[in-house]
């Protein structure tokens, strides 16, 4: 069975390289698009859904932003299970700040110099985001730098708000304690990664791929 996953925002499909799955499931990444002028979420999901063959049994699993893309696509698509890493089901899983942030549009004020840039700072910057080490490797996985992407997704996180037009019938969120973008403390009916942080999947991907290789058995 197919296994369509989404990486994290700007992250391409490195991010999962590290999971030691079940033999009976096929990884398959599905890469980020770029948003057209003014598009909607949904709208950009079901563009997405354009990489995925529904008419065979498949699995979503969906990493950071990731996670909300393969929850929008339970809206058009019956997935056998969908599977969260490091992700949020709901807008009240998401940190006050973000909510703040959309109220006030702070997130507009941010360059996206701060993410495209190969200056020592932001390297470093981004580096204690993720709380990741040298030894982590991440440079290259965030290969997604367009700056309109960027910031159209950003807009769509701190806005985002699940609909509940439609229900996800099968899904196991897996999250980290030590996460800072996606706090444990807003994080609700999860499976906890001891010391996972928001890059736990590739930091911990034994103590991850466990988890997700325990849904695995049971489909």
């Amino acid at each position: 069975m197919k296994i369509y996953q989404v990486s994290g925002l700007g992250a391409n499909g490195n991010a999962f390289r590290n999971l030691k799955l079940n033999d009976d499931f096929e990884q398959i990444n599905v890469p980020w698009l770029n948003p057209e002028k003014n598009e909607t979420l949904a709208h950009y999901t079901e563009r997405m859904i354009n990489q995925i063959n529904p008419t065979e049994d498949f699995l979503l699993m969906g990493l950071s932003f990731g996670g909300i893309i393969v929850q929008e696509m339970n809206r058009f698509i019956n997935p056998k299970h969908t599977i969260l890493l490091s992700s949020v089901k709901s807008r009240e899983e998401l940190p006050l700040m973000f909510r703040f942030s959309s109220k006030i549009n702070a997130h507009h004020i941010i360059p996206m110099q701060f993410f495209t840039s190969k200056h020592l700072f932001s390297y470093m910057m981004m580096r204690k985001l993720y709380y990741s080490k040298k030894e982590d490797a991440i440079d290259d996985i965030f290969e997604f730098k367009d700056a309109n992407y960027l910031k159209w997704s950003i807009h769509k996180i701190v806005n985002w708000n699940r609909s509940s037009a439609y229900e996800i019938k099968n899904l196991t969120h897996i999250h980290g304690n030590k996460d800072i973008v996606f706090p444990i403390e807003y994080i609700k009916d999860c499976k906890i990664i001891d010391g996972g942080t928001h890059i736990m999947v590739m930091q911990k991907p034994k103590a991850v791929s466990k988890e997700i290789n325990e849904v695995l058995i049971q489909l």
